[in-house]
C-alpha cells in the first residue's frame, strides 16, 4: 500500500526497504517520518536494526506512482 506524502508535524513520510542477503530481493519493511533525509536515514537505521541488513534503503512516500489499485482503471497484461 502506498502512502501519500501529507505534511505532518514530524515531517515527510519515507518508505523503508531492506534485504538481508545481497542475492535476495528488496522487501518493504516499514515507514519512518522525519524532517529531512539525514534524520530519516538515522531513524530507519535505529528502528529497523533488529537484523544485520545487507542493504537498507529509504524513499519519500510521494516518490511512488500508483500502477494498480482498487478503483483505478487500466489494463493489465502485455501489449
Amino acid at each position: 500500500m502506498i502512502t501519500k506524502n501529507y505534511p505532518t508535524r514530524k515531517g515527510t513520510n519515507y518508505e523503508v526497504f531492506a534485504r538481508d542477503n545481497p542475492e535476495r530481493p528488496l522487501q518493504h519493511i516499514g515507514t519512518v517520518q522525519a524532517e529531512n533525509e539525514q534524520l530519516a536515514i538515522a531513524h530507519a537505521r535505529f528502528v529497523y536494526s533488529e537484523r544485520p541488513w545487507a542493504e537498507l534503503i529509504i524513499a519519500p512516500s510521494d516518490g511512488f506512482l500508483d500502477c494498480l489499485r482498487t478503483g483505478k482503471r487500466g489494463v493489465i497484461g502485455i501489449a
